[in-house]
């Protein structure tokens, strides 16, 4: 396993001979293998355990584990505590992303200015690739996940999950293992779970081919990549009418990145489109798209809107002094998500007819999740001043309003144990209770 860990770390370019690397240590099969590997190529490790709090005792066995291996193989080791809990309540993030977030924060924050090898392995790597298939990717998509972003590398991203136990049990060495990890109730779990196992009985080598597929992936990604940026170095962002879509669409997406928008594919989508008929598109608060003559530029217009607008199942709405994204949640589990959440969400399904975002309208009622009882929204806005209630987003189907902001969800359209669909609210500027 030593040399496959080499040849990954010399292949993408992610550690020089002798770097000092820090190490994000779980304690899981795969991140002592990281640690290990990597101390024994001669790279000087340090590692990082962060302790979430959100299993009991057995994040603090996971702890205990992880100083117990660092005090034996004389690593540097600092751990961190986080209350994900506490963090998702304020946000209204879930738990894994809460997690995800306060996690990389730690890590960061310990790095000092090293490199943060991570232990996302081969069978991770297949797994975000079928993850991508399911919901809908590009090439970008196919090659899973990414051997380095930014200070992250994962020297892993080669090797299997059967490779590393080999490699641990050669050695000795033991490890914990993470419940959760064990649950199907979440759409990672359970493609690891059910769906590869099943892929598997057909293809026995099923990770050695995916190996062999990926390079074929990067390969393609990375020409695309490269004429994209050729594309924009050369075209001052005119687009001639024979470029490929691929590569128009990839250099799309750099040119929203470049202003600080994460590309989707209905943004991308809207911006070839534009590129192609000319026009004028929202991609955020106060920045839009213009194109004239297939020359595409990004202009700040702060003058906000008040009309009433549609609204689609998802995507970025400027409206107002707000911007209101929406997202899918799929796979809906309400036993993951607290009160606070559950304020920002709506059962797709109870959805009465069309979404509308607008001003409150005269008497207008809601009745709002978990109050039991019904209030106008006017009386709600009533500690707001007058000039600044007109510019509250309001959202409502056919049936009135279903949503006001620092108060949550109609009950109407509430999330139940039944659903399934979920549309996720997020509001850039904040409009919330005085008493909040």
């Amino acid at each position: 396993m030593l040399d496959l860990v080499l040849n990954t770390i010399k292949k993408y370019s992610m550690l020089s001979p002798g770097e000092r690397v820090l190490v994000a240590l779980s304690g899981g099969a795969d991140s002592v293998s990281l640690l290990i590997a990597l101390k024994e190529l001669g790279y000087p490790v340090f590692a990082v355990h962060v302790n979430h709090h959100l299993r009991g005792e057995e994040s603090d066995r996971d702890e205990s584990f992880c100083r117990d291996l660092c005090k034996r193989l004389h690593v540097e080791l600092h751990v961190e505590h986080v209350d994900v809990r506490s963090y998702c309540e304020k946000t209204g993030k879930s738990t894994e992303e809460g997690a995800r977030v306060l996690r990389y924060e730690a890590l960061n924050k310990n790095a000092g200015g090293c490199k943060i090898a991570t232990a996302h392995n081969l069978d991770d790597c297949f797994e975000t690739t079928l993850f991508n298939l399911v919901r809908g990717c590009g090439i970008g998509g196919l090659t899973g996940i990414p051997p380095v972003r930014d200070n992250i590398v994962r020297p892993l991203i080669g090797t299997s999950r059967a490779e590393i136990l080999d490699f641990l049990e050669s050695k000795g060495e033991t490890f914990v293992t993470d419940s959760t990890n064990l649950e199907d109730d979440c759409s990672r779990n359970i493609i690891r779970l059910k769906v590869v196992p099943e892929l598997e009985r057909i293809n026995p080598s099923l990770l050695k081919t995916y190996r062999s597929s990926l390079e074929n992936f990067e390969s393609a990604n990375s020409y695309i990549d490269r004429e994209a940026e050729k594309l924009l170095e050369s075209s001052e962002y005119t687009f001639p009418e024979d470029c490929d879509d691929f590569i128009l669409a990839t250099a799309l997406g750099k040119i929203l990145r470049k202003n600080g928008i994460e590309p989707s594919k209905q943004k991308i989508d809207e911006l070839k489109s534009l590129v192609r008929t000319g026009g004028k598109v929202n991609l955020k608060k106060g920045i839009y798209a213009v194109c004239h003559d297939r020359r595409l530029e990004i202009t700040a217009d702060r003058k906000p809107t008040a009309e009433p607008i549609q609204l689609s199942d998802t995507g970025s709405y400027s409206w107002g002094t707000a911007v209101i994204e929406f997202t899918e949640i799929s796979q809906f589990d309400i036993s993951t998500y607290n009160k606070r959440s559950l304020k920002w969400l709506m059962d797709k399904d109870r959805i009465e007819g069309e979404l509308v975002v607008r001003s409150y309208q005269g008497s207008e009622k809601i009745k709002l999740m978990g109050n039991g009882f019904t209030s106008t929204v006017k009386k709600l806005l009533a500690g707001h001043p007058a000039e600044e209630r007109k510019l509250i987003p309001i959202i409502s189907d056919d049936m009135g309003a279903i949503f006001v902001p620092g108060y949550g969800v109609s009950e109407r359209v509430s999330c139940t144990e039944k659903t399934i669909s979920v549309l996720k609210i997020d509001i850039r500027e904040k409009f919330d209770k005085r008493d909040d």
